[in-house]
């Protein structure tokens, strides 16, 4: 509880920072809300011209591509503008001023900077999930709306999780933007659609070798009654679990890295 406190303190004067330039401020959330728009206008486009997409209607799309897009950005609040940029802040010696504040350096990493252009994105997915669950509400059951929580929050830490594990990489000498490009952005994005459309090799590595799918395509599943088997049904019911499990790998692997770097210093 004692984070939450300092992570809202940090957050508000974060906000109240960047609302000196109000004009960048809000044209950076807007610009987010609106990128996201258009792939739902899209998406409605698709499924109003040719009936869906592999069975999945509008509705349906709009909770898929929601979680995902959701989870994302709060991971983005998080981590996105300061666990990217570490390369450079060990290139600069600036990480040195990690090591010797109060808290643990992952904690501060959320602290430094809030991603407030991601809560354009927030906005324009609450409005299609809000929107899609109310019109698909004769599916949902107290369970869902729980299990529904609780897939958010797994998706946030596997988010985050996928995060620091490429940011841990700096400490090996690696930069971070492209290989983030390739797994955060066009890996990612496969899952955006039901994975039944893509061929096994692309389901099987998004499920078991990068769980991308895990965020979004196998709670979707459930929370939208389409689980056909017992694989489908056993990794939606456990994602929320397999989502803590990662952020906790996750942050062993930083801490290694972490380690490396402190030792290398030392």
């Amino acid at each position: 509880m004692n984070f939450l406190r300092v992570y809202a303190s940090f957050a508000a004067f974060s906000l109240k920072a960047g609302m000196k330039d109000r004009f960048s401020f809000y044209a950076g959330m807007f610009a987010n809300f609106y990128s996201y728009f258009i792939t739902y206008t899209i998406l409605w486009a698709i499924t109003r011209r040719f009936g869906g997409i592999d069975g999945w209607g509008f509705e349906d799309l709009s909770v898929l591509l929601g979680l995902n897009i959701f989870a994302y950005a709060i991971a983005g609040i998080l981590f996105r503008y300061t666990v990217y940029q570490l390369d450079n802040e060990i290139a600069s010696g600036n990480l040195d001023n990690c090591l010797v504040r109060p808290m643990g350096v992952v904690q501060y990493l959320a602290c430094r900077r809030f991603g407030s252009a991601f809560l354009g994105q927030i906005a324009v997915t609450v409005i299609f999930i809000a929107g899609a669950l109310g019109k698909i509400s004769y599916h949902m059951t107290a369970f869902s709306y729980v299990y529904l929580a609780a897939s958010v929050i797994s998706g946030v830490l596997i988010q985050s999780g996928a995060m620091l594990i490429i940011g841990s990489l700096s400490f090996w000498g690696i930069r971070l933007q492209k290989i983030a490009a390739i797994f955060c952005g066009e890996i990612r994005s496969f899952t955006d659609y039901p994975l039944s459309i893509f061929p096994d090799f692309i389901r099987l590595g998004l499920t078991y070798a990068i769980p991308w799918a895990v965020i979004n395509y196998y709670p979707s599943l459930i929370i939208l009654r389409r689980v056909q088997t017992n694989e489908e049904f056993v990794i939606g019911i456990l994602s929320p679990l397999i989502g803590v499990f990662f952020f906790l790998f996750s942050l062993s692997a930083f801490n290694a890295g972490l380690e490396r770097y402190s030792g290398r210093e030392g």
